[in-house]
């Protein structure tokens, strides 16, 4: 089968389905979510418009946060060659020939402190030698802090960056790498600027996900990023999908419907048997954890919720998919004589 045909296979199966000719059973939902300007307060007004949950919004974006993120491994570097040796002539034949190699730096970051008035971490100079085959670090080229707002009215989190350069240290470089220095320290002060106003891909993806999940959804693919969600949830989706559609950067959330079929059926319940199962082999693991090293009223708690919350959704799938779950209520019945014992004992 062509692409061209499946499409327009799946465009008659659509129609049918809005038609009323096929009954709907629910959709895969599949999502892409890329890095784009987005500000709590555009988020907030976006959840009241399109009528969605407000207990998924993410918290206020913190500066310390910010800060820790921009500097942290996954943060701001650098790196380019400062020099490079290349390998004498060998002959074609010879598989095994050398690659040129290197005198390469790298600028990043590395913590030094923390205490309840700021974070400290220093800009540091790695030089890679590969023709003498050492590693040598500047230690210190800029400290960059983060200074805390501990005044009563400050939100959490609150405070601002200071970039200190060690002008001596970094004037014993080329002029080429000083440049570089203060490229870096430049670059590490906008993406903070930019991480303290809008929400990284990672928290856009975080919302989606957990939405979508929180939905009763059911992975449908071991590897995750494809769900199913029951027909009962599509007005719910269909405004989660305007959400994302309106991330830009080609973030959007692709639904397939799913006709009420015996084979489709048979998909969402072996797929949704195998999850819960999972889910319930690791609860019980926790809660003999729990029962083995001692255990807190909130740590019972938060067990006793995760069980209750398997609990409903294998109620909520046998009661939409008309099915009886067998092994499902089989294994619930285990892991709630655990949470029993565990609560006797405490």
């Amino acid at each position: 089968m062509t692409q061209t045909t499946g499409r327009a296979e799946l465009a008659t199966l659509e129609a049918s389905l809005q038609a009323g000719d096929t009954p709907l059973l629910g959709h895969l939902v599949l999502y892409s979510v890329y890095d784009a300007p987005i500000t709590h307060d555009e988020l907030e007004a976006w959840f009241t418009e399109l009528g969605l949950d407000q207990a998924f919004l993410p918290a206020a974006i913190r500066e310390s946060d910010a800060f820790e993120r921009v500097t942290g491994k996954t943060g701001v570097r650098a790196s380019y060659k400062l020099a490079t040796e290349q390998p004498a002539p060998v002959p074609a034949a010879d598989a095994d020939a050398e690659d040129e190699k290197v005198i390469a730096a790298t600028l990043m970051t590395r913590h030094v402190s923390r205490d309840n008035t700021r974070i400290v971490r220093h800009l540091v100079r790695e030089v890679r030698d590969e023709i003498d085959s050492t590693l040598s670090y500047d230690t210190r080229l800029a400290e960059l802090l983060f200074v805390r707002d501990t005044s009563k009215t400050a939100h959490p989190g609150a405070g601002s960056i200071r970039i200190n350069p060690d002008y001596t240290a970094i004037g014993a470089l080329s002029d080429e790498e000083q440049a570089q220095v203060h490229k870096t320290l430049a670059e590490i002060k906008a993406a903070y600027e930019d991480h303290c106003r809008f929400y990284t891909s990672d928290r856009l993806r975080a919302i989606v996900r957990n939405y979508i999940e929180a939905l009763n959804a059911v992975s449908v693919r071991p590897s995750g990023g494809v769900y199913f969600v029951h027909r009962q949830h599509e007005h719910t989706l269909a405004g989660l999908r305007e959400l994302v559609s309106r991330f830009g950067s080609n973030s959007k959330i692709t639904r397939i419907p799913l006709p009420d079929q015996d084979e489709m059926r048979d998909m969402v319940i072996g797929a949704f048997t195998t999850q819960t199962k999972e889910e319930l082999q690791r609860l019980a693991i926790d809660i003999a954890a729990a029962r083995r090293d001692g255990h807190t009223a909130t740590k019972i708690e938060g067990l006793h919720a995760r069980y209750r919350a398997l609990r409903n959704a294998a109620a909520e799938h046998s009661a939409l998919l008309a099915t009886s779950l067998d092994e499902t209520s089989d294994a619930l019945q285990l892991v709630n004589a655990q949470i029993g014992s565990l609560l006797a004992e405490a």
